[in-house]
């Protein structure tokens, strides 16, 4: 990582721990207070899924096809600060170089209901992303300065 502060997590990056206390109606960070850390210099980092950031890892299905296959990793949003993508397994990592832009991608994400699917375009290519709906908010500020191109 670039800057020596770690990222927290974002409102939408869930664990178990965060669950336990929601059905204890404790409260949680919200994503408007996500918005507000970002830009006072907090770094956060979101979960998500791609199968393109960082290069595509294919998985045999059988009779000599193969597939790209969906990894989990973090963004890593800090303001002034080049995003950085990381794999949860594997080591495997990317810088995304500017400037961005956010489109919403048609689909569902196989097994994760409550994220939303976007492409995002890059000055290196086009990528794609899913993110938690929580911090699709966070996502669109801190990378296409708060709007979405339809």
């Amino acid at each position: 990582m670039t800057n020596a502060r770690a990222g927290r997590r974002s409102a939408g990056t869930e664990t178990m721990v965060d669950v336990l206390l929601r059905w204890a109606w404790i409260r949680r960070r919200t994503p408007a207070r996500d918005i507000a850390d970002f830009d006072a210099g907090q770094p956060l980092r979101v979960v998500g899924f791609t199968q393109s950031i960082g290069g595509t890892v294919k998985v045999s299905v059988g009779k000599g096809k193969q597939i790209a296959r969906l990894r989990q990793g973090y963004l890593r949003l800090a303001a002034g600060e080049a995003p950085v993508w990381n794999d949860a397994r594997g080591g495997r990592s990317a810088t995304l170089q500017a400037p961005f832009r956010l489109k919403p991608a048609p689909g569902k994400v196989r097994l994760a209901r409550k994220f939303e699917r976007y492409e995002l375009v890059t000055g290196a290519g086009t990528y794609d992303l899913a993110v938690p709906r929580k911090d699709g908010e966070l996502i669109r500020h801190a990378l296409g300065g708060g709007t979405v191109t339809r």
